[in-house]
């Protein structure tokens, strides 16, 4: 009888034991919007298999705080719409943060659901600037760099060269019409005589493969360069194989900040496909930055998927890793903590050096390498030569500059 009551007393206690117990062995969700499909799948993919190689390696080490990682995944498909939806799926399902190799336009549809229901959102593809500074907020994180570093790191580089008559081409979408501006409103005021031809400003629809009449349009103004910038994803090898073939390069100047990222270059596939003399830039080039942390990233990556990474899979895989860095710093699951110690984290990235989450944006200081478009004979690849890397933090605005854009929006 005695023993009976005491088993009843002690019944609730081990009840809640065995509940702690299973709470700790239950896995810390993070969400993974990216495009694995559509025109921007060429980023999204790779994207994706950095975030899972970074799970994998911290599970295999035990975890965090005793519990394992696990990733919730959903496809944007390239659309806002999508990428909106997949963010109030993956917040319903219990996702701590979500990341996401989604575009400029999918990320700027997520950005109000982050701040409307509290959940932290970390863009790997949205470049355009007015992410962290117009429409930033408290739930909107950027590791990689912005636009407003690579354009005008490229404006600076162009306004010492001679060329004055310009015409531009990007596909129409957020970081397409942002990049441009960036680039040309910077190019102007450095060099007050540089000019965009009278008819010689294109948009094309992002995914566009066919540029037999703007090209043909180009050729007919006779510009001394061309601003390509926002012709991205698969429409940017597109449009450059077929520049060159009909001989634009030769006539003049080819301009694209961030052709050498593997996003906008996997479609080089051949030597014959690179012509001479394109600037460019990218956040991961090739031949791979020799350090030992890109060499380690490298050869994991490579080992795990059988492929060369790109630039969208290495920041992913720092970016949960910075995650992972902060969940233990706090000591518990708690979103609002979480982000208090992500302002001002820092990181080691494999290409970037020692990059920093600033506290009054959320905006990294992550930089650029620059250099002109190559093939890469060693990896059989698109690549860059006569490379330099340039940090971002001059070229970021400061607090002050900050609040008043977010009031101005």
């Amino acid at each position: 009888m005695k023993r009976s009551l005491v088993s009843l007393l002690l019944l609730p206690l081990l009840l809640l034991l065995d509940a702690a117990v299973g709470s700790a062995q239950d896995p810390i969700l993070l969400g993974d919007i990216s495009s694995m499909s559509g025109p921007v799948a060429v980023g999204g993919v790779p994207g994706r298999q950095g975030a899972i190689l970074a799970v994998e390696e911290i599970n295999q080490r035990g975890g965090v705080l005793g519990r394992p990682l696990k990733l919730l995944v959903r496809d944007d498909k390239s659309l806002p719409e999508e990428g909106a939806k997949a963010f109030r799926e993956l917040v319903a399902e219990g996702a701590l943060v979500v990341i996401g190799t989604a575009p400029s336009h999918v990320s700027a549809a997520i950005n109000p659901l982050a701040r409307e229901l509290k959940v932290p959102f970390f863009t790997l593809l949205g470049y355009s600037r007015f992410l962290t500074e117009e429409v930033g907020h408290r739930y909107f994180f950027r590791l990689i760099t912005n636009d407003r570093v690579l354009g005008h790191v490229m404006a600076e580089h162009l306004a010492k060269q001679r060329h004055t008559k310009y015409c531009t081409i990007a596909n129409d979408f957020a970081y397409g019409r942002d990049i441009t501006q960036v680039v040309m409103t910077r190019l102007k005021a450095l060099k007050p005589q540089v000019e965009v031809i009278s008819g010689c400003e294109f948009w094309v629809p992002l995914g566009t493969t066919d540029f037999t009449p703007t090209i043909t349009a180009i050729l007919a103004k006779k510009p001394q360069a061309v601003m390509f910038g926002g012709v991205v994803a698969v429409s940017a090898p597109a449009f450059v194989k077929q520049a060159k073939g009909f001989g634009l390069f030769n006539a003049a100047l080819g301009v694209h900040p961030s052709i050498g990222m593997g996003v906008n270059s996997a479609g080089l596939t051949r030597k014959d496909d690179i012509p001479e003399g394109i600037l460019t830039g990218s956040d991961y080039p090739y031949p791979p930055v020799d350090n030992p942390a890109n060499k380690a990233f490298f050869e994991a990556f490579r080992k795990r998927w059988n492929k060369l990474p790109f630039e969208m899979s290495a920041n992913a895989y720092i970016n949960v890793k910075l995650i992972v860095q902060a969940i233990r710093k706090v000591g518990k699951v708690d979103r609002e903590a979480l982000i208090d110690v992500l302002e001002g984290m820092s990181i080691e990235h494999p290409t970037l050096g020692t990059i920093t989450v600033r506290a009054f944006d959320h905006q990294s200081t992550a930089g650029w390498w620059m250099g002109h478009l190559i093939w890469d004979d060693t990896y059989k690849r698109a690549g860059m030569k006569d490379v330099w890397y340039q940090r971002g933090d001059p070229y970021l605005p400061g607090k002050g500059e900050i609040e008043k854009l977010r009031t101005k929006k």
